[in-house]
């Protein structure tokens, strides 16, 4: 009796073993909505007539050359002001003093860097507008000869450098 009754058990363990309930996964497939930035906003600045002769167009903006000095105009995205700098200046935010004000709404950055090459001392002023889409980004280089007439011309650029008013239209 006592072996009826434990092939009895097995037999009901064998058979119901694959009653036990089954697991069920399930998965989500978020569908992200990637928010469209904002298109570009219009960049207004004095450029010297000398430096409009030798513009060049980039692939993010303009560059103005002449023989004393480039000024380079470019929209980047916003985001990673760290990034922005180091493109413009090959230095960190940690390696340059940034001078963080606001301005119409906007934050804007200044900062100055030095670099020693083989074609001399260079000096670089620049500004970055933050409308929390895009970077907008003004920077002037010149040679660090003293004998330079150029800071005239930085303070013109530096002090018109701004963005146009954004529509409040929509079409």
């Amino acid at each position: 009796m006592k072996k009826r009754v434990l092939f009895g058990m097995l037999a009901a363990a064998i058979l119901l073993g694959g009653c036990g309930k089954a697991e069920t996964f399930e998965t989500v497939a978020d569908e992200l909505d990637v928010p469209v930035l904002a298109q570009p906003r219009t960049v207004t600045v004095d450029i010297p007539g000398e430096a409009e002769q030798g513009a060049l167009e980039t692939a993010s903006g303009r560059l103005y050359v002449t023989d004393d000095y480039e000024i380079i105009l470019e929209t980047m995205d916003s985001g990673d002001l760290d990034a922005t700098l180091l493109e413009l200046t090959g230095r960190s935010k940690d390696q340059l003093t940034v001078l963080e004000t606001r301005e119409n709404g906007l934050k804007r950055y200044e900062f100055v860097w030095a670099t020693a090459g083989e074609e001399g001392d260079r000096l670089g002023r620049g500004i970055i507008l933050d409308d929390g889409n895009y970077h907008y980004c003004l920077s002037v280089e010149r040679p660090a000869d003293p004998e330079k007439v150029s800071q005239v011309v930085w303070s013109q650029v530096f002090s018109s450098f701004g963005l146009e008013p954004e529509s409040s239209d929509p079409y």
